[in-house]
């Protein structure tokens, strides 16, 4: 869904070890630029669904229950470009898993 909205991940760091701490503390933000189009409700659900204690994390009648899934959203991707973020993304990914 982070990718969908947005066009990047939703943790970003060029050394592999760094990434893997970052999901494990849950260390993400919306900063980036292509973030500041997306609804409040859809980065609600997003954080809501990214806490790393399980017990914490909504559950799935928690998730069907959420605003930005039962409000009438027409808007999926704020940014207009994510398809091509997402191409560019996965092309460095790609790059950088080769070396």
């Amino acid at each position: 869904m982070f990718i969908i909205l947005s066009g990047t991940p939703p943790f970003y760091h060029d050394d592999n070890f760094e990434l893997f701490d970052l999901i494990k503390l849950g260390k993400y933000n919306f900063g980036a630029p292509v973030w500041k189009d997306i609804s409040k409700e859809a980065k609600d659900l997003i954080s809501k669904l990214l806490v790393v204690d399980p017990e914490k994390r909504l559950k799935p009648e928690e998730i069907r229950q959420h605003p930005w899934i039962t409000g009438d959203y027409k808007k999926v991707c704020g940014h207009l470009n994510c398809l091509c973020d997402m191409r560019e993304w996965n092309t460095k990914r790609k790059e950088t898993t080769d070396q």
